[in-house]
């Protein structure tokens, strides 16, 4: 098994234990975090889940102002269903949409307190902040990354 699929599992078999089962896989895009967690479902038989797909009609149908409150009971609910030990949560860059009105860390991080969730964030890791680049905008966007486990691929 190779080195970062064996600390990966190790970090996520230790966050299982947390209130907040949550690790994150960080590198740029490009990196390699998709391909590792198709690896992951295959060898693991977790839950591979592009987000995407928890944006649904329910979802984009809110009025922006609510997005933040709900987003956390539809996309839940659509976890919660897969009945699955982890979820790999995939292409979360879709959730940093400006339309969708949400703090992607923040629900990732309340999601991961119903289950485990190993997500691959797509940007960089400063030591202190996770920072994110979207497409068009100067600068990035910073998030304190606090006591979530993180694995750096370059």
């Amino acid at each position: 098994m190779p080195a970062t699929i064996q600390l990966i599992v190790e970090c996520v078999r230790e966050t299982q234990q947390a209130t907040e089962q949550l690790v994150l896989v960080v590198g740029k895009p490009g990196s390699g975090k998709s391909k590792l967690f198709r690896e992951l479902a295959a060898m693991r038989g977790w839950e591979y889940v592009d987000c995407g797909t928890l944006l649904t009609e329910e979802f984009l149908e809110l009025v922006p102002k609510v997005r933040p409150l709900e987003a956390p009971f539809i996309m839940g609910k659509i976890l919660a269903e897969k009945k699955a030990d982890v979820i790999l949560l995939d292409g979360i860059q879709v959730l940093f949409a400006p339309v969708l009105n949400i703090d992607p860390l923040a629900l990732i991080k309340q999601l991961s307190k119903k289950q485990t969730i190993l997500a691959a964030w797509p940007g960089e890791f400063d030591g202190n902040n996770l920072l994110f680049n979207q497409m068009g905008q100067k600068g990035s966007q910073k998030y304190k990354a606090g006591n979530i486990k993180i694995i750096e691929l370059n």
